[in-house]
């Protein structure tokens, strides 16, 4: 697939997105009855991933890498874009998730890193729209297909395949504490036969404590498993900390955060990953806002 074709599967893909969220019940993101949500309210529905929210997330991921050969770290950093929205007013509601990648590969001495979209992840989730007692708390839970799509503009910036698999959720919120799971794997089943097939597993696993004033504590790693990965199965499983805020920026709710993570579990041949940095902005717009519920 040629990078005009590839770019133009991203632009319809993101029209989508703003025609499925404007297109919601309610039939604009200017409602005429809008309730107000204090920051409190507002904190609770987000620490549900598959919640009555909708959510422009925009996040930065740097990345310490070290090559095989044992060279200094170089970082890989990443800019996501990953609407989310909700859709059905029913028992069930399908929550859409979409990740909108910009990679930067770090240098080398041929030169500057290669930089540009990378390939394009979509989820949907059915999960009941009311959740379940768990003690003191609600479990919820949602399932669904993933996709990955080979959107990426060069291709050191993605896997060229298309991807179809698995998707799955649990999280268990409680008065103070939130954790969970969100779990996703992909085959290829098609693409460029000149690339690898692939076989991925990720798994990320989030815990929350709640603070005063809408802060939290906690963080939202990823586990990953490569099964196909040069010279053997390849897991990385990073540990992470930090803090988020919930607040107001201006009339928009928004959710601020700062995580940093250590790999403590690298294997396989490729770059070794050792450090992580995440920061993240997170507007919302609560759903039934836009029915004018």
């Amino acid at each position: 697939m040629g990078s005009s074709s590839r770019n133009r599967i991203l632009r319809v893909a993101l029209a989508a997105v703003v025609l499925m969220v404007a297109g919601l019940p309610g039939g604009s993101l200017h409602a005429q009855s809008k309730p107000k949500l204090s920051a409190e309210e507002i904190a609770r529905l987000m620490d549900n991933p598959v919640g009555e929210l909708i959510q422009l997330p925009i996040q930065y991921d740097r990345l310490s890498v070290r090559s095989p050969q044992g060279d200094d770290a170089r970082a890989v950093t990443t800019v996501k874009v990953i609407p989310t929205f909700p859709l059905g007013r029913g028992r069930w509601r399908l929550v859409n998730r979409l990740v909108v990648p910009h990679v930067g590969l770090p240098d080398s001495p041929l030169g500057d890193g290669p930089s540009g979209f990378g390939d394009l992840t979509y989820v949907g989730a059915l999960t009941p729209s009311s959740s379940s007692d768990l003690g003191r708390g609600k479990l919820i839970w949602a399932v669904g297909p993933t996709l990955v799509l080979p959107t990426a503009g060069e291709g050191s910036l993605g896997q060229g395949k298309y991807q179809l698999g698995p998707a799955a959720a649990v999280a268990y919120l409680g008065p103070r504490l939130t954790l969970g799971l969100f779990g996703q794997h992909w085959w290829s089943v098609a693409g460029d036969a000149a690339r690898a097939s692939v076989s991925q597993t990720n798994l990320q696993y989030f815990w929350y404590l709640r603070l005063p004033e809408q802060w939290a504590i906690g963080a939202s790693p990823s586990i990953t498993i490569d099964w196909k990965a040069a010279g053997g199965t390849a897991v990385d499983v990073p540990l992470g900390i930090g803090l988020n805020k919930t607040l107001f920026l201006g009339p928009l709710p928004a959710r601020v955060a700062a995580e940093v993570t250590r790999h403590v579990i690298t294997s396989g041949d490729g770059p070794e990953p050792t450090w992580g940095f995440r920061l993240s902005v997170t507007p919302v717009i609560p759903a039934f806002i836009l029915r004018g519920r």
